[in-house]
């Protein structure tokens, strides 16, 4: 069964919207405070999370990236008052699917919430990758070894498909920075450092299959581990 959650401080147009969403084959769960969002975020899985912009004085953007990070694979709807074209790109920029902006008609929410879960069931677990020993789903972020499987958070599926793409070439700590973070914003550089850390943790045994080209960037070394 597929899940929504729904963040949304007006009530009665959070009931409005479990009730046309919900179906036999979806459920559908509201939350009207960031804090009860975060609690379901770190409990339960969601395909689907459908979020309104501004929840009191707060803007959920972060919210609906610390999503992305945690699940890779959901999809994020935002739902928001902000309607200019600067918004929605700021909105679609920290990772939302879709964006759309109030008053809206129900029936297009429905419609686009259809979409986004046809397209997640579309592509969940289709696109397989096998580098050296380890079976790569990049469209959820997910490493199966002959051992375990290992799951990224979206930085680190997003680094990790960069050096995939690469094909064993270097790629530049700069690279990565132009390519994973909008424009308008750079992370210190170290910041690369701190997730591949966090990738070799996750690959364990298989760590050495990431390879650093000191005071450039990093590789993905395509090569089985000896046994």
């Amino acid at each position: 069964m597929k899940k929504i959650l729904i963040l949304e401080d007006d009530q009665l147009l959070a009931k409005t919207l479990v009730d046309i969403l919900k179906t036999t084959q979806i459920d559908v769960q509201a939350v009207h405070t960031l804090k009860d969002f975060y609690q379901k975020i770190e409990n339960y899985h969601f395909d689907l999370c459908i979020m309104d912009r501004l929840i009191g004085c707060d803007d959920s953007l972060l919210a609906g990236e610390y999503v992305k990070d945690i699940l890779p694979e959901v999809k994020i709807l935002f739902l928001s008052k902000k309607g200019q074209i600067r918004d929605r790109v700021e909105g679609l920029e920290t990772g939302a699917d879709d964006y759309l902006s109030k008053p809206f008609s129900l029936a297009e929410l429905k419609l686009r919430a259809r979409s986004l879960l046809a397209i997640q069931r579309s592509t969940q677990l289709r696109e397989q990758i096998m580098i050296g020993e380890l079976l790569y789903y990049p469209n959820q972020g997910i490493i199966k070894t002959p051992e375990r499987k290992i799951v990224l958070r979206r930085r680190e599926m997003e680094i990790w498909n960069c050096l995939v793409r690469a094909a064993g070439a270097t790629v530049s700590r700069r690279q990565l920075i132009l390519t994973l973070w909008p424009i308008s914003y750079e992370p210190n550089p170290s910041t690369i450092d701190v997730y591949v850390r966090r990738l070799r943790q996750k690959l364990g045994v298989y760590s050495f299959m990431l390879q650093t080209r000191r005071g450039f960037g990093y590789r993905l070394a395509i090569v089985n581990r000896k046994l």
